[in-house]
């Protein structure tokens, strides 16, 4: 099983050079896992990400927040 580094690693690479211009659903929940992954992890987001459409910036940010909204209530219960 790939960690979550790995998994990051691997999605981002895949992604950097799509930039898909129009959205799907597929490309939507890739760029969601992406954010995702970077609140796991702790990773900044990739400058390349710049250059990709609104909706997919977008996508990664609400992955990320909810991430990180997730992690600090876990953390807050234990």
């Amino acid at each position: 099983m790939l960690t979550a580094t790995e998994s990051l690693e691997a999605l981002s690479t895949a992604l950097v050079g799509q930039h898909a211009t129009r959205y799907s659903g597929a490309s939507a929940t890739a760029y969601f896992e992406l954010g995702t992954l970077l609140a796991h992890t702790g990773a900044e987001v990739p400058d390349w990400l710049m250059t990709t459409p609104r909706w997919a910036r977008a996508a990664v940010a609400i992955g990320r927040s909810a991430t990180r909204h997730r992690l600090r209530e876990s953390r807050s219960s234990q």
